[in-house]
Parts: structure tokens; C-alpha cells; sequence
């Protein structure tokens, strides 16, 4: 390595700089796990210049201790103020000879090839071990000629964006899906299942109103707190009993059961607990986080932990302990729980008084039981649903890290790497599996843009996607509803999928001629990586052009324009004549009876011009819809 860089450059660069002068600052948070810098922080270099890692744009440099190292932290330096910097020193700065390197060696530095003898040339114990400058300096590097490590780092560039776009695809999926079950437990615990159920007001302004059946109660008077350790007072001193620290709590309500105490090791100093208690950590930021449990499965029935926990022991003629878990897991109660918390920084904690006091509305017992069973399947399904996406980005990260090390030692050619013959296609990098399917993108996409106009808004969308953007995997079976071209079977996989993949919710009317709406989740950005791996990036684009154009012509255009389109389409596929006359009498009196009643023949030639103008023709090859179907309001 010493070779072709060089290791940790001299501050001596920068000493004839004034002490005032602002530099950018980085420590160790401020560098990412892929190659990301926080570049916000600044100090004067009278504060830095001893004591701190020095460092230049065009550098290169890699956290050396643990867990830094192995988790990948390290970057490119560029954008510095003035171009130089100062940091953490425990981070090792490589200086390449030639700055064009600089791309190439930050790619040698993140491949396995450079980590994995790395890691086992550590030196130190426990969690300050270090890779050491030595190994570094006489590491022998795969080094190809100038031109191929100018086009191995171009081909890393452009194929590690598109797997970490997918990766951040699926973060964004665990989020949401996060959101949703937060969504979810919420509107359970304070409004029930029933959206039919008479209303009442609560009394209490942040929850609004509550089923008539429903009594609004304060925690204290349905359960107690902090139960005493009187409780086993004669039990054997020597008795083993479950102890559970912090870190033994899940935040899904997970218990890590294995640790045993004798009681007269945890008697004093610890928080006792009982089968069948609910505890909700109350220190910052386990409380935020969720970290909380029903106790189940203690041995002896009894436990001692931590004391950052707060014990509600439920009255079981009035609440079971599930249904008082979900409450504490519901959005009202863990924002009102962080407004009260007291203390500074770290050491911020909820009150006791503030669950002694938390006041909600209570359904009678039967009715909790099916809350909980509602909460308890949608739980799985959510967890699931997060696995998934979780196993996905494991599986996307180890393509990564594979992809790196076969560039830079040869293994993959990527001389020409602009020959699409020389690309990785991203199929390669991608686990298919775990990608959702074509149906799910289109609906999200679909229900995102054409939701509001309502669920035949977005069946046209699917139409037209296989039909204009050629989008042929999605295999839709078209018959002639009044409404335009309909395919039941796909409409129902574009909404399942959405709210399976991206969690976005259809709202099945129960009263009939209501329509159907859709709760996309806030901030919802639409999937277009994973569009365009499956459909490639002109019909991902040619796509998202057309939904662009149906936004903006409301309801009734789109229903015009995927009707015309569809006759349209069929004459062109049948050799038939299709001028402005056959296209207009096929919609008015070979479609459905319902589409003279909607549209005038005025209105068919408006929409004809308006296809005509953009572009919006067929060609024949999208899906026939000959059959007719039954009347669709």
C-alpha cells in the first residue's frame, strides 16, 4: 500500500494557517458506512491541530477500531472547507500518489480482498482493538494499469448506486410498514374495530371521541404500580428467580429469559415484577424505542430487573396485560409519555405519575379480547413483512461487498465499462424474491398518483401501463366494464401488493355506492428503482409519463382516454379501419350502455385530439378487451 499512497499525511501543510481559521470537522459520527459525509461541523484550527487526524480532498480514509472498521466506515474526503479538515484519529488517511486513484482506493479499501486480513491483524482487546498502521503500509494490493482502475472505480460507482438505491428502497419499506403498525395499534386502542359503533366524546382533547359503550378511565384506578416485594417476603433466599437487564427487553415486546438470580442477590437494587406484570422502560431513549413486555414465563413466576422500568400490574376482572401492552404501544401514549419526561440529555425519564394518571377509554373485556387477536395477527403480518425486507437488504449488501472484491482483483472485465455487453446487469445484484412484484409497484404507483379519483382510476392506470408503457408482465384479463377496462384479478394483486409491499392501505367501503379510498402512508415516495430493475429504465420512465399526463385530465378524462385507447387498440389488432368515426361508435355503442349516458360524441373527439397530441396512440399489441362485463358503477 505505502507503495502507491501515502499514510496519515503531516498537518506540517497547514501550519502557516491563522489559529482562527475554520476548518471542517469531522468525527466519527460524521462518517458513513457508505462513504457518506456529514460535512456541518467546522472548528478553528487552533482547536484541532493537535490531538486529531489530519486530512485533504482527495483523500481516502477508513475507521481503524472496532466495530467501525468492520461495519464499513470510511469515505472519499471531498467538499472540505479551504479542502482541508481535521477528525477523529481513529481513522487511517491514505494519501493516494496520483489523485486519480483516489476513486480506485477507496474501493480497495471497502473490498473484502482489504478488510477480511485486516480484521484478523487487529490489534488491542475488546471493543478497542485497531487495525494497525504497520499492516496497512505492507498490504499488497491488486494494482491494474491506470486506465482499468479508472474504469473499475466508474463501474463500482455507478452499480453500488443502484444496489444501495435498493437498499434504501427497502428501508424506507421498514419504515413505513413501522409507521403503519404504529398507525394501526393507535386507532384500535382508541377507537376500536367497529367503524359503525355510536360515538361519544371522551372528554380528554387528544382523543376525541370514543365508542358510546366505551368508559374513559385513568390507569391508577384499573391497575396498580410498582407492586411490593413484600410479595415474597418468605420466599428462600437462595431461590433462583429471572433476572432481566435492559438489554433482555425487546422493543417488539421480546424477552430474553435465560439469566437467572438467586433472590438475595437481587431482593435490593433491583425493580421486581410478577407473571402477567406489563413493564415500559421509562429512560430515554428505551422508552421511545418501545422496549417494554408482558412478563411471561419467569421462573418461579417472578423476576427482578433493571430499575429504568415501570410496573403495571393490571386488574384482570376489568384488563388483561395484552390489551394494556398495546396500549403502551400506542402512538397517543408514547408521545404524551416523552412530553413529560424530566431530567437532561441521556438521563430523561417518564414519571411514574404520568402512567399513573394516563387516562383513555376502556372497551368491555370480550371486545378486548378481539382487539388483541386483530393486533396480534396484524403484528405478525407487519413483522413478516419487515423480515422480509430486512432479509433483502442482508442479501443486497452481500452482493455489494462480493461485486467490489471481484472488480478489484479482476475477476469481473470491466474494460469498456460504457458496452452494455461489460455491464452487471442489475439482476445480478438483486434478489429477485425479495423485490415486490410488478403488480405491487405499478399499484403503489398507481394508488399514489390516480388514488384520489378512486379504484377504477387505477385500474385504468394498470390497463394502460401494459398497454402504452408495454409493461406485459403484469398479464391483465380486460373485459368491457361501464366504467372502462376492468380486470378484477389484477386490480386486487395492485392493492394487495401495495399495502403488503409499501403499506398502503385500501379502505373497502361497507355501504354499497360508496367509493373506495386509499391511506397512503405520509412522506411515501414512490419505488423507482425497483421499477426500473424490472421493467428497465425507458419503460419504467415511459410509465411514470403517463400517469404524469392521466393526473392531470380528472376522473372523467381517464376513463375517456383508456376507453378510446382500448377500442382503439382492438380494431388496430383486428385489422379494422380505426379513424375518428369507427373509434367513437365503439365506445358509444359497442362498449357498455353506460357510456352513452356519460359521454357525448363531442366529448370522445376532444379526448381523441388529446391523445393524438401527446403522443397517447396504440399500436395494436396491448391486451383485447372483447368481452363484456357486468355494469360497474
Amino acid at each position: 500500500m505505502k507503495a502507491v499512497c501515502e499514510l496519515n499525511p503531516s498537518k506540517n501543510e497547514v501550519t502557516y494557517l491563522p489559529e482562527d481559521t475554520e476548518l471542517s470537522f469531522l468525527p466519527m459520527e460524521a462518517i458513513g458506512e457508505r462513504g457518506e459525509l456529514d460535512l456541518s461541523r467546522t472548528r478553528p484550527i487552533g482547536e484541532v491541530s493537535n490531538g486529531y487526524s489530519y486530512f485533504a480532498d482527495g483523500d481516502v480514509v477508513f475507521a481503524k477500531v472496532t466495530p467501525c472498521f468492520e461495519n464499513g466506515k470510511g469515505a472519499l474526503i471531498q467538499g472540505l472547507i479551504g479542502g482541508r479538515g481535521f477528525g477523529t484519529t481513529e481513522v487511517t488517511v491514505l494519501r493516494p500518489k496520483q489523485a486519480s486513484d483516489a476513486h480506485f482506493l477507496r474501493w480497495l479499501t471497502v473490498s473484502r480482498i482489504f478488510r477480511d486480513p485486516a480484521t484478523g491483524e487487529m490489534q488491542g482487546a475488546g471493543g478497542l482493538k485497531r487495525v494497525p498502521e504497520s499492516f496497512v503500509a505492507s498490504f499488497k494490493v491488486p494494482w491494474p494499469p491506470s486506465a482499468e482502475r479508472n474504469s473499475i472505480a466508474t463501474f463500482l460507482d455507478r452499480e453500488t448506486a443502484k444496489i444501495d438505491a435498493l437498499v434504501a428502497e427497502q428501508e424506507r419499506l421498514i419504515a413505513l410498514l413501522k409507521e403503519k403498525r404504529q398507525a394501526v395499534i393507535s386507532h384500535a386502542v382508541t377507537k376500536g374495530l367497529n367503524p359503525h359503533a355510536p360515538m361519544k366524546g371522551s372528554g380528554i382533547e387528544w382523543l376525541g371521541q370514543i365508542p358510546a359503550h366505551w368508559d374513559v378511565k385513568r390507569l391508577r384506578h384499573v391497575a396498580s404500580l410498582n407492586p411490593s416485594k413484600s410479595e415474597i417476603a418468605d420466599w428462600e433466599p437462595e431461590t433462583e428467580v429471572s433476572f432481566l437487564p435492559m438489554e433482555a427487553i425487546g422493543e417488539d415486546g421480546g424477552l430474553s429469559l435465560e439469566r437467572t438470580r438467586p433472590i438475595a442477590d437481587v431482593l435490593t437494587g433491583y425493580t421486581y415484577f410478577h407473571e402477567g406484570d406489563v413493564t415500559v422502560a421509562k429512560i430515554t431513549p428505551c422508552f421511545e424505542n418501545g422496549k417494554g413486555a408482558v412478563m411471561q414465563q419467569l421462573v418461579q413466576g417472578v423476576g427482578f430487573g433493571t430499575t429504568e422500568l415501570i410496573v403495571v400490574r393490571p386488574h384482570q376482572d376489568f384488563m388483561s396485560s395484552a390489551y394494556l401492552d398495546w396500549i403502551f404501544r400506542s402512538q397517543p401514549f408514547r408521545a404524551l409519555g416523552e412530553g413529560s419526561m424530566y431530567g437532561a440529555g441521556g438521563q430523561k425519564r417518564v414519571p411514574d405519575d404520568f402512567v399513573r394518571n394516563f387516562a383513555i377509554g376502556f372497551p368491555p373485556r370480550h371486545e378486548q379480547t378481539e382487539i388483541i387477536a386483530y393486533l396480534d395477527r396484524l403484528a405478525r403480518r407487519f413483522d413478516q413483512l419487515a423480515g422480509e425486507a430486512q432479509s433483502a437488504i442482508l442479501l443486497l449488501q452481500e452482493r455489494r461487498a462480493a461485486l467490489i472484491s471481484a472488480a478489484v482483483t479482476g475477476k469481473i472485465d470491466v474494460r469498456g465499462v460504457t458496452s452494455q455487453s461489460n455491464v452487471i446487469s442489475i439482476d445480478y445484484v438483486r434478489p429477485a424474491s425479495n423485490l415486490p412484484t410488478l403488480r405491487a409497484v405499478v399499484g403503489a404507483y398507481a394508488i399514489r398518483e390516480l388514488g384520489p379519483m378512486g379504484r377504477m382510476a387505477v385500474m385504468k392506470a394498470g390497463y394502460l401501463a401494459e398497454g402504452h408503457a408495454g409493461f406485459g408482465d403484469l398479464n391483465g384479463r380486460y373485459e368491457r366494464y361501464a366504467a372502462g377496462p376492468y380486470d378484477s384479478s389484477l386490480i386486487e394483486a395492485m392493492q394487495n401488493g401495495a399495502w403488503e409491499s409499501y403499506g398502503i392501505l385500501t379502505n373497502e367501503p361497507r355501504d354499497e355506492g360508496k367509493p373506495v379510498t386509499y391511506n397512503v402512508p405520509k412522506d411515501y415516495q414512490p419505488p423507482f428503482n425497483a421499477l426500473s430493475a424490472l421493467v428497465g429504465e425507458d419503460r419504467a420512465r415511459r410509465f411514470l409519463a403517463l400517469l404524469s399526463l392521466l393526473k392531470g385530465i380528472g376522473r372523467d378524462g381517464v376513463e375517456a382516454v383508456a376507453t378510446l385507447y382500448a377500442v382503439w387498440n382492438d380494431l388496430l389488432a383486428a385489422s379494422k379501419t380505426a379513424d375518428s368515426d369507427t373509434i367513437c361508435n365503439g365506445v358509444l355503442n359497442d362498449w357498455h350502455p353506460e357510456k352513452t349516458k356519460k359521454f357525448k360524441r363531442a366529448d370522445l373527439d376532444h379526448w381523441l385530439a388529446w391523445m393524438h397530441r401527446n403522443n397517447f396512440v396504440p399500436d395494436g399489441t396491448a391486451p383485447s378487451t372483447h368481452h363484456q362485463g357486468d355494469l360497474f358503477a
